[in-house]
């Protein structure tokens, strides 16, 4: 497999957000990006994603090793991530988080440690 199939995996990741944590009534939804916002309003980010299960190049993916979920304030500026080691997990629920926007990305990684791309980046307002 080459470091640029590996790179690229996280293009083949179908991921669906779940983010929680806004006010109520600020929920809302994105179509183009397969985002869904569940207003909870308790500081918190509940993502999902479904595994990916080839490499961008068609051949069967036989090395993921997990995931990363990065986090921050300022878009493109991730000050937190989260490491998932395995691949029993699907979601994880981010808790915490205080009054901001928040930006989200996701990656995947195999078992050579190498990482693919960022996921699109998304947004939650956290208002209480």
């Amino acid at each position: 497999m080459s470091i640029m199939s590996i790179k690229k995996l996280l293009i083949y990741i179908a991921f669906i957000f779940y983010l929680s944590g806004c006010a109520e009534g600020g929920g809302g939804s994105s179509s183009d990006s397969g985002i869904s916002i569940q207003p909870r309003g308790d500081g918190t980010a509940l993502i999902s994603w479904t595994p990916p299960t080839e490499n961008t190049d068609g051949s069967t993916l036989t090395d993921l090793s997990g995931y990363k979920i990065r986090y921050g304030t300022s878009p493109g500026s991730y000050g937190s991530t989260i490491t998932i080691n395995g691949t029993g997990l699907t979601s994880y629920l981010v808790e915490n988080l205080g009054i901001s926007e928040w930006y989200f990305v996701m990656t995947s990684f195999n078992s050579s440690g190498i990482e693919s791309n960022y996921s699109p980046v998304v947004s939650k307002t956290i208002t209480n």
